[in-house]
């Protein structure tokens, strides 16, 4: 049994999670046979990269929601990207709306998180009033039978149960928010994370021994990379090739023609 001690930035856990998600089996069969629909998202972003072998210049506008240092925000709808739709293998035009109803358990549906709990369950913030994507799809893919990927860093693991936490949020229950108010919602699926990742790729077992950062290593998360000698030189290998990915940056949308309703204040709350 060898180990290695590996550090991960979130854009480089992105990556990782990225050529995890394009090696999986029910991915690489629909990309045969069936349809692949990619949300939006900015690890998706990097799911979407690998899977098609396309560099996606701006991965910050491949994204809705977004965490800025200002609070929670949308990006510019005047720059965002468009969810990736691939059916048998080639990227059409055609977005989620397009297909939803066609969709079937020969398809895959990929949708990030923003927050995924000790016991491995994800959950998405809900900003719209309507529920945003998941809102309009969620019943319909598992009514369906859709296989539902959730690639996730564990950069956004929080330390109470999901569900615990429905109840207790909703985008008008606060009295104010830094920026977008937001719900939230579990989302099932097959979560997918650092330690999947490297269990995919390399076949070793992957354990997150802490966190943090500083000059640019912010939001970074250490892990203990275990197996066999080979995979364990394959896993140290392949996480060199993905050191220094560059950060992700995103234009955010302007506050003066957003449609959200923020409330940042306190003034005139009761």
């Amino acid at each position: 049994m060898e180990r290695v001690l590996v550090t991960l930035t979130p854009s480089e856990a992105k990556r990782l999670i990225g050529k995890a998600v394009a090696m999986m089996e029910p991915v690489r069969e629909c990309l045969k046979k069936g349809t692949i629909v990619i949300c939006l998202g900015t690890t998706n972003a990097y799911v979407a990269e690998e899977i098609l072998g396309r560099r996606i210049e701006e991965k910050g506008m491949f994204s809705m929601g977004v965490i800025t240092p200002e609070g929670t925000c949308i990006s510019n709808s005047d720059r965002r990207l468009k969810e990736r739709v691939i059916m048998k293998g080639k990227l059409t035009r055609l977005g989620l709306k397009d297909v939803i109803e066609k969709l079937g358990p020969s398809d895959v549906f990929i949708k990030g998180a923003n927050a995924i709990d000790p016991w491995g369950n994800a959950g998405v913030y809900l900003g719209s009033a309507t529920g945003g994507t998941v809102g309009m799809s969620i019943g319909v893919l598992l009514a369906r039978g859709v296989k539902i990927i959730v690639p996730v860093s564990l950069e956004k693991c929080i330390p109470y149960a999901i569900l615990d936490l429905v109840p207790r949020l909703g985008n008008q229950r606060f009295l104010a928010s830094m920026n977008l108010p937001v719900g939230i919602m579990p989302i099932p699926g097959e979560v997918v994370t650092e330690i999947e990742a490297v269990n995919t790729l390399f076949g070793c077992e992957c354990l997150p021994i802490g966190g943090g950062g500083i000059n640019g290593g912010e939001g970074s998360r250490c892990y203990l990379i275990e197996g066999d000698g080979e995979s364990v030189r394959a896993a140290w290998d392949g996480v060199l090739k993905i050191k220094g990915e560059k950060p992700v940056a995103v234009e955010v949308e302007d506050c003066k023609k957003c449609k959200m309703r923020c409330r940042k204040g306190l003034e005139g709350a009761t």
